[in-house]
């Protein structure tokens, strides 16, 4: 199915695309930089005790967790261009109905309808035997 969007809002929607790729990277560069000299420095320190290898060790698995998230946008960036160009942005994958302009404004990487999102994350809270308290 196509998407009924008309060619101005697919334009926005590009633009929208750009900016959050732009940030993104942005992101990823600047804590790559960071990681950089943090690593630079670690290098320079002689005495070191166990302590403070735990704490650098926690303090490296929290940035790589963070940098994941970071590359896990940016694929959903270029995940939504590629149903942009495909015509198939802003049709939920799971009915094929149409995603609201509204939602898409909100967010923008959305691949659900509202209702399907729903029963998504409800079927994802039950297969961890938990229950959702809340909707969006």
């Amino acid at each position: 199915m196509k998407t009924k969007l008309t060619p101005e809002r697919l334009k926005k929607f590009q633009r929208i695309l750009h900016g959050l790729r732009e940030k993104t990277v942005q992101e990823i560069e600047s804590h790559l930089g960071a990681e950089m000299t943090s690593s630079i420095l670690k290098q320079m320190e002689i005495a070191r005790d166990e302590g403070d290898w735990a704490n650098t060790e926690t303090t490296e698995a929290m940035n790589l967790k963070i940098l994941e998230n970071q590359y896990r946008a940016y694929k959903e960036t270029a995940d939504a261009f590629r149903r942009l160009e495909a015509g198939t942005y802003g049709i939920c994958e799971s009915c094929n109905g149409e995603v609201p302009v509204k939602r898409l404004e909100a967010a923008p990487l959305t691949r659900y309808c509202v209702p399907c999102l729903e029963k998504k994350e409800a079927l994802a809270f039950a297969e961890k035997g938990m229950v959702k308290t809340s909707t969006l």
